[in-house]
């Protein structure tokens, strides 16, 4: 490690995760980007180097890194047999300003130990830390010494219960060290954690590696497991970096993912608790925040497959350069095997997890990535329960599709709610009951897998594997609602295309067929006008290439139209499933309809707008009801 190094004090290239603790894989990368504390190791051959149990202090007035110092002579000499000390201590001269005067102090920087013996025995207790000490080489620790204050009290346990003639004096040595260097801040640490406080400098001593840190996104508490907490410096501005992990889901299995919690730089002293993120321990409800945190994650347990729900809140959308947040108020679809299937670039970072279970990658023969089966959503959730403190550590989001907005989008957990089907859409649709009956029995009995029905192949010879269903006739007569029905009947999502989606070079009908098929989905072109009229010159290749889809489509579409059947293009009227037409209203089934629609409004008195006969009521009679109003 460099002498301009000196603050990336906790970050190991050759960090192995904590198995021990936990089977979930650690992120790969979870340290690409951060440098280890790590002392520095020399290699030597020299018997004699460390053989001395003695504490060597060597002095500088020429402080790597920059800092101010005086140029003043050291107060002790350096020794020529400074090799033979166990342990070599680094002074420099620092000038601080105090209030009527410059104050000058020796401080210790570094540290080296060179005994083999002290250094594989400090070798597991460092490594805790993710410090990786090699027994044949000297070890050297830098300020700030993050692995040193956090490890300080298992070193002293270390000497209390050790009973080696020869380890025990050194160890003794080695503590007074840490005491000198601790000294000052264990005193500040404790009268600022006493009061609640915290400043700029000192914020680091908060997050030990394993710890549990608090945050929140949006209203909604996170928690995440301590890896690191390093100062760093972007754009001018100081900051406390904290890279932690929190437990996602892949679409395959769980495991734990990296994230940074930034504490910007700040003045003076600050609540704990108002930091941007703090231990977990300084929680006012720390409790609650656990059981609720709890709750989330089993919740998501119940998340892992194909799921239709609703959303109402804020949603992340994974933009480049930087994610943007948007509203949404749709029915949405949990998959999380599909959005990575769409976004292979979030996916790769993932490869090679240990996943929950030991079992084999969800692979096909091709080697290409399949969804899991029921019964391996199962087996996650079962080893996930088994450890159940782990489950406060789950993502506060998790990935799926937005129908209403048709987006790929990472919704917040508590902010997914069980849909509210409406069971009285079907019933309340004004139509000819045998043919509504006649729609519904095929769509409820197509296959989307396989095909189509026995009774489909029966009356469509010749025609491709979909069901296409034609829906034609005036407009507000109930097209779209037949569609939009007899999903809500059936439970099933509601795919809305629309006509520019079906640019033959947009791949996006070809994407909704796929997520229908997955998803179980119907599929609703509405106004298919433009699509459908009797071509020309200028529309054949939209139509054409159109056309081809629907001859190697499997699942459900609706499509509608205001044009008169003689308007339609005998081809899309040769490759529908189903035609249906939809006639003006006569008066008793308008009169039905405005019942329908006026029983759904707040009882507001005694307000009519239609006889008893069905007649209209003008808007000058006394019994009328103002359409504007």
């Amino acid at each position: 490690m460099s002498d301009g190094d000196s603050h990336d004090t906790r970050q190991s290239l050759h960090d192995e995760p904590h198995q021990e603790n936990s089977p979930l894989r650690q992120p790969v990368d979870l340290d690409s980007d951060e440098k280890m504390q790590a002392p520095e190791t020399r290699d030597t051959r020299n018997p004699d180097l460390g053989a001395d149990p003695i504490i060597m202090d060597l002095y500088q007035s020429n402080f790597p890194g920059g800092t101010q110092l005086t140029t003043e002579k050291p107060p002790l000499p350096a020794t020529n047999d400074q090799d033979r000390a166990a342990i070599k201590v680094f002074r420099a001269l620092y000038r601080e300003n105090a209030v009527f005067s410059v104050v000058h102090h020796w401080r210790i920087y570094r540290v080296d130990v060179q005994n083999p013996l002290l250094v594989s025995a400090l070798a597991p207790i460092l490594k805790k830390e993710k410090v990786h000490l090699n027994p044949r080489s000297v070890a050297t620790f830098k300020d700030p010494f993050y692995p040193l204050w956090f490890l300080h009290g298992e070193i002293v346990d270390l000497f209390s219960i050790n009973e080696d003639a020869l380890l025990k004096p050194l160890l003794k040595q080695f503590i007074e060290v840490l005491d000198e260097l601790f000294q000052g801040l264990k005193a500040k640490t404790a009268k600022l954690h006493k009061s609640k406080l915290m400043d700029f400098k000192t914020a680091w001593t908060l997050f030990p590696r394993g710890s549990s840190v608090y945050s929140s996104s949006e209203g909604f508490d996170i928690l995440g497991k301590v890896d690191s907490a390093k100062y760093d410096q972007r754009s001018g501005y100081h900051q406390l970096l904290i890279t932690c992990k929190t437990i996602s889901f892949s679409g395959e299995g769980f495991y734990w993912s990296k994230r940074n919690l930034i504490i910007p730089g700040f003045n003076g002293k600050k609540p704990i608790r108002e930091l941007a993120c703090y231990p977990v321990e300084f929680c006012k409800d720390q409790d609650s925040i656990t059981e609720r945190l709890t709750a989330r994650g089993r919740k998501v347990l119940d998340l892992q497959g194909l799921t239709h729900h609703t959303y109402n809140g804020i949603a992340i959308n994974e933009t480049e350069p930087a994610p943007l947040k948007q509203i949404v108020n749709s029915r949405i679809i949990i998959d999380v095997w599909g959005y990575h299937k769409y976004h292979p670039h979030l996916y790769g970072h993932q490869e090679n997890l240990e996943w929950t279970r030991d079992r084999p990658e969800g692979n096909n023969s091709d080697g290409q990535r399949q969804r899991l089966s029921a019964e391996d959503h199962v087996n996650n959730k079962n080893d996930m329960l088994q450890r159940p403190d782990e489950l406060v550590f789950m993502n506060e989001t998790i990935r799926g599709f937005s129908l209403r907005d048709r987006s790929w989008l990472q919704f917040y957990v508590e902010d997914i709610q069980p849909v509210a089907w409406n069971s009285e859409a079907y019933s309340q649709l004004v139509y000819d009951e045998k043919k509504k009956q006649r729609v519904l029995f095929h769509v409820q009995n197509h296959n989307m897998n396989n095909g189509t029905s026995t009774a489909m192949q029966d009356v469509m010879v010749g025609k491709g594997r979909g069901l296409i269903v034609l829906l034609s006739g005036y407009p507000g007569t109930g097209k779209t609602m037949m569609a939009e029905a007899i999903a809500e009947h059936l439970h099933r999502p509601l795919y809305h295309l629309q006509t520019e989606d079906l640019n033959p070079f947009s791949g996006k009908f070809s994407f909704a067929s796929n997520m229908a098929a997955a998803w179980n989905a119907i599929i609703l072109l509405d106004g298919a006008d433009a699509l459908i009229v009797e071509r020309g010159p200028r529309r054949n290749e939209l139509a054409s290439a159109f056309l081809r889809e629907l001859e190697h489509f499997s699942g459900i579409i609706f499509l509608t139209t205001n044009l008169a059947i003689e308007a339609i293009d005998d081809a899309f009227r040769s490759r529908a499933s189903i035609h249906l037409v939809f006639p003006p209203f006569r008066p008793v089934e308008r009169e039905n309809v405005w019942k329908m629609h006026l029983r759904r409004l707040p009882k507001q008195g005694d307000i009519r707008g239609i006889s008893e006969g069905g007649e209209e009521v003008a808007p000058d009679e006394p019994n009328a009801m103002p359409l504007d109003d």
